[in-house]
């Protein structure tokens, strides 16, 4: 391979349940080249997400590189606002170099944190969190919230949110390392462990002896159906997603419909897509909150684009701690 050329993973075959190796490809391809208005990335970090999963059902990406966001500096530009080695955050593919229109790149201030930071607390991440919580969830001081996947990238950063708004902070996690990072480091005020809780039902309960005001959802199946059970009168369901679903059918889920009546329930999905233009807001407030400790975070980083599907995979297994990122030396 040539000092010109870079590596990327390409989408061989939709997988059918879990993810596995044989449905990627690492090729290597000349780098790119710029022109007028577009920029050329060589990426440092590539951000690896639930929602990748459904990409890999769409026929169309199919003998592509997934999209993905990154972040690294310019190698080239024909775009007046980018220089050459300037950190950027862009929308770019599974690849070691991308090429992005400068109109959609972004700068990154890495003196206020690690650059891997802007694919995470200070990135969507993070803005998943805030706005799913500022939006759709009503976050009121002495409320309590109930986050569930709450040691994942976005669960971790609503809990804290919740916190910082003055809310009483309960979630699950899949390990016992994690729920002590919970109450230990990230101040939750109760929290379980859903893979070895005998009736989830009676822990949420146990975690929300009030009961549930905001429910923080990044799970969907059995927890959603025990936490849906203890959500308060006017209690407020946002929606983030279903990472129990993704690698699998749906099974039938119906929740008492009478309980959307007589609690005066809401719920409601979002998708941070339609918060785009906030990004800035939320890292001048976030920013502020990692300067004062009130805010923290955790990474797994995988070394190598070629390790990129075999890490996606365990994200939905649970073997990941905090937000997974693959590092491009």
């Amino acid at each position: 391979m040539s000092s010109r050329d870079a590596r990327q993973i390409k989408l061989t075959k939709r997988p059918k349940g879990p993810i596995s190796a044989d449905s990627f490809e690492l090729i290597s391809r000349p780098a790119p080249e710029a022109s007028t208005g577009q920029v050329v990335i060589r990426n440092h970090y590539l951000s690896l997400d639930p929602y990748m999963r459904s990409a890999l059902n769409n026929a169309d990406n199919l003998g592509k590189p997934i999209e993905g966001r990154v972040v690294g500096q310019i190698m080239a530009s024909r775009h007046p606002g980018f220089r050459e080695g300037d950190w950027v955050f862009a929308m770019g593919r599974w690849e070691e170099i991308s090429l992005v229109e400068g109109a959609a790149a972004r700068h990154v201030d890495i003196n206020i944190a690690p650059a891997s930071a802007y694919l995470g607390v200070l990135g969507f991440t993070g803005l998943t969190a805030w706005s799913g919580l500022r939006h759709y969830g009503g976050l009121r001081e002495g409320e309590t919230l109930f986050v569930s996947a709450a040691s994942g990238a976005v669960g971790s950063i609503a809990g804290q949110i919740g916190k910082i708004g003055g809310m009483r902070v309960a979630g699950c996690a899949g390990t016992d390392a994690k729920v002590a990072w919970l109450t230990e480091e990230l101040g939750f005020d109760a929290a379980f462990n859903h893979r070895t809780a005998s009736d989830i039902t009676e822990s949420v309960a146990r975690a929300c002896p009030e009961g549930i005001d905001i429910d923080y959802e990044n799970v969907g199946g059995e927890v959603f159906d025990a936490v849906f059970r203890n959500m308060r009168l006017g209690g407020r369901i946002v929606v983030c997603g279903a990472i129990s679903q993704y690698e699998r059918e749906p099974s039938p889920c119906v929740p008492n419909i009478a309980d959307f009546i007589g609690k005066r329930l809401t719920m409601r999905g979002f998708s941070v897509r339609d918060h785009a233009a906030e990004i800035n807001d939320y890292i001048d407030e976030a920013a502020g909150w990692l300067r004062d400790g009130k805010l923290k975070y955790r990474e797994t980083i995988v070394a190598g684009i070629e390790n990129a599907p075999a890490a996606f995979a365990r994200l939905f297994s649970g073997d990941n701690f905090g937000k997974l990122v693959i590092h491009m030396p």
